[in-house]
């Protein structure tokens, strides 16, 4: 897919960006967010190139209509929705994906184990908790972005949202409470 011209409002021709130029610019994150979702990065990478091989096949029916960021990160929900009804579960997220710029090394080993405990227990959520658990808070997406990703009321990505931070809140309430 080429790139294509339109006029802006002031009558200058603009490039939209190709297909690849956008897949580029989104690339880092799309696998971020399915290794994430996945908790493998194999996994994560499969993932990914299972929705790229949907974006190729259903660019012609992108319309501009939401971002294509969302519409990207709807293929990859989609796929990793697909994987989940025909494999297992999906794996714990690696204590790896946590920022450790803790200067203090005791302090630094605490983060990690609680990083690594989270992402333990976000691997636990259903599926739709899980989900949209990662894109608000692992991903920051505004709620209203999300609903239309997920398809689903911004009441409900509120209430799905209480919900996965309630039982992640329980799950690790013996850990907490230790500090």
């Amino acid at each position: 897919p080429g790139a294509t011209s339109t006029t802006d409002f002031m009558g200058r021709a603009e490039k939209k960006p190709t297909l690849d130029e956008l897949v580029d610019g989104h690339l880092p994150e799309t696998f971020r967010f399915a290794l994430r979702l996945t908790g493998d990065p194999q996994q994560a990478e499969e993932l990914v190139q299972e929705a790229l091989v949907r974006v190729a096949r259903s660019w012609n029916t992108f319309r501009g209509e939401a971002q294509f960021r969302t519409w990207l990160f709807r293929i990859v929900i989609n796929a990793f929705r697909d994987r989940l009804s025909k494999t297992q579960p999906a794996q714990p997220l690696s204590g790896d994906q946590v920022d450790r710029r803790q200067a203090d090394p005791q302090a630094a080993a605490q983060a990690a184990e609680l990083g690594r405990l989270i992402a333990e227990r976000v691997s636990t959520l259903p599926p739709r908790q899980r989900e949209v658990l990662v894109l608000v808070v692992y991903e920051s997406l505004p709620v209203r972005d999300v609903a239309e990703l997920l398809q689903i009321t911004e009441a409900n990505v509120h209430a799905t949202l209480h919900a996965a931070r309630e039982k992640l809140r329980r799950d690790l309430a013996f850990y907490l409470a230790e500090k």
